[in-house]
């Protein structure tokens, strides 16, 4: 169940409140103890499997972090995890998105069938839906092994799915059969998908 309306504004001032000591905490240790950051940043990269991605190097991580756009990033990300209403086994939400032809579906039609690192692909926040299926097919150009939909300009998917900045689900005949603990891109396994996907077909 969701928080009430109350509730949900006390955790967002406290979260916001951790937030800020964290940007603020994270900006005096950078400048005071750069050395001990990159190898605490590295370490990390290691144990989540971050190092293994060729884009991501440590010049790309550390001049974004700390600053104003990435506050504001990981500030949303927070809030939206406060609404975070998916249970595993939980109905899974129905939300409306839009395929890149433009078509406007529902997730379920297919169980039928702000802040980035440096040197990474260049995408604007999105002013319109076309602005959004635009920076889709550059995932198409990866030639992905699935479809490809876009969630609607009132974000609902992302909301209701808690879905920011990534978030891997597994839905099934309308219910949420397998949900990752928690938001990536470093704190999820997508071996655990393959796995999970590999028993339903087996």
């Amino acid at each position: 169940m969701g928080l009430s309306l109350p509730g949900l504004w006390l955790k967002r001032l406290w979260v916001l409140f951790q937030v800020a000591l964290h940007v603020a905490l994270g900006k005096v240790l950078l400048t005071l103890f750069p050395g001990r950051v990159k190898q605490d940043i590295l370490a990390m990269s290691q144990r989540t499997g971050m190092a293994q991605n060729p884009h991501f190097s440590y010049e790309n991580w550390i001049p974004t972090f700390f600053s104003i756009q990435y506050f504001w990033f990981i500030l949303k990300v927070r809030w939206q995890r406060l609404e975070d209403t998916t249970e595993q086994g939980g109905l899974a939400p129905d939300c409306p998105v839009v395929r890149l032809s433009g078509q406007r579906c529902n997730i379920w039609d297919f169980m039928q069938d702000g802040w980035a690192f440096k040197n990474n692909v260049d995408i604007k926040n999105h002013q319109n839906l076309q602005d959004r299926l635009r920076a889709a097919h550059l995932l198409l150009d990866r030639s992905p092994q699935c479809p490809v939909v876009v969630d609607t300009m009132k974000n609902q998917s992302s909301q209701l799915y808690a879905a920011l900045p990534e978030r891997l689900y597994v839905l099934q005949e309308g219910r949420i059969l397998y949900k990752v603990g928690k938001p990536g891109p470093w704190n999820y396994h997508p071996e655990e998908v393959r796995a999970v996907l590999e028993k339903l077909h087996s």
